[in-house]
């Protein structure tokens, strides 16, 4: 192969965002909305909401741009240990507020339906944290949260979004994630997972992101729930966040947790960066406190606020199968532009 040949070549798989390089997860930098749905506004255990919502079309990442077209999780699964150790039994969500503190998102019935929602307004406050925040009531005895979605096989650069809400200036707090194999029906829970997982540490996300309301400096409040996963009782302690807030983003693809495209797998798990497996099997019990740690401090690893998203997959674009069209239709235009200029 010429020179030539070489350096279209190159600028073909330029043009196609394709990279020989090694994977990794990688900042989210821009994102854009679809058009938004305006609902009546209403209130639910105290709190008033504006239901308002809007589809997120396109994320910008450092690896390309993807489309959030993907399946979604059948079940998402919210795994608490329940042994007087295990802290609370609740769940503390944080919404964006308008200037009347009404939540612009939609009251969510379940802990499970805050994260198959898809809406960036509305997320789970501290989901890991045992023990250390200053109202105690914020305290929870979640340990693991599990996106199931069947057998599902790994397409080329596919993954998943995760955002997180932070301190203005900062980029993101730490977690543990894996990717599960098997599924046990009986009990609905993982029965294998791919490896000890990954570690996401602090800073990994990108730099601030507008929510749907363009402001990239937000303002937030939070309230408690006290029956477990069920959200429908009244909230307690509600209160309003000061405005410098911000929400970031991280690209997650299959590939970094250890999976290969055309694997099959059931789902990914989301934990606390103070889990400790040594083996993959570790991963299985979330009430094995020797692993799943019942004493997770908001301070050091229990707080990370991941926004309602994530359970459905983002592919790239233009996705891998369209590669092979793209891809032959430049190497054409390149030859007849070569056979053009070599004609005597």
């Amino acid at each position: 192969m010429n020179h030539l040949s070489v350096l279209n070549l190159r600028f073909a798989f330029t043009l196609l965002g394709v990279s020989t390089g090694a994977w990794a997860q990688v900042a989210v930098t821009d994102l854009t909305y679809g058009e938004g749905q305006n609902g009546r506004n209403s209130n639910q255990g105290g709190v008033s909401f504006r239901n308002e919502y809007y589809s997120v079309d396109t994320v910008t990442t450092a690896a390309g741009d993807y489309h959030i077209n993907g399946p979604l999780a059948d079940s998402v699964y919210i795994r608490r240990n329940n042994a007087p150790s295990g802290g609370p039994d609740n769940t503390t969500l944080f919404y964006q507020l308008d200037n009347r503190d009404r939540a612009y998102g939609t009251g969510p019935s379940t802990a499970e339906d805050v994260m198959t929602d898809g809406n960036l307004f509305t997320g789970l406050r501290d989901p890991f944290a045992n023990t250390g925040s200053s109202n105690s009531a914020q305290n929870s005895n979640i340990e693991r949260i599990d996106f199931y979605f069947g057998d599902y096989v790994v397409q080329e650069g596919a993954g998943f979004i995760l955002f997180d809400l932070e301190n203005v200036g900062n980029n993101g707090d730490a977690f543990r994630l894996a990717a599960f194999d098997s599924w046990d029906s009986s009990a609905a829970s993982p029965d294998s997972y791919t490896s000890t997982g990954l570690l996401i540490g602090d800073d990994a996300f990108g730099d601030a992101r507008a929510s749907p309301t363009d402001n990239s400096i937000l303002e937030f409040g939070r309230a408690t729930y006290t029956d477990g996963d069920d959200l429908s009782g009244s909230a307690t302690n509600f209160t309003s966040f000061s405005s410098d807030l911000a929400m970031v983003g991280i690209l997650i693809r299959f590939t970094d947790l250890g999976l290969s495209v055309g694997d099959t797998m059931q789902g990914f798990s989301l934990m606390a960066p103070d889990v400790t497996p040594t083996a993959s099997v570790d991963l299985v019990d979330w009430t094995n406190n020797t692993v799943f740690h019942t004493d997770t401090d908001r301070n050091t690893h229990g707080n990370v606020d991941f926004m309602g998203f994530g359970a459905q997959l983002a592919n790239p674009v233009p996705e891998p199968s369209s590669y092979g069209a793209i891809f032959m239709a430049l190497l054409s235009s390149f030859y007849v532009v070569r056979r053009r200029h070599i004609r005597p």
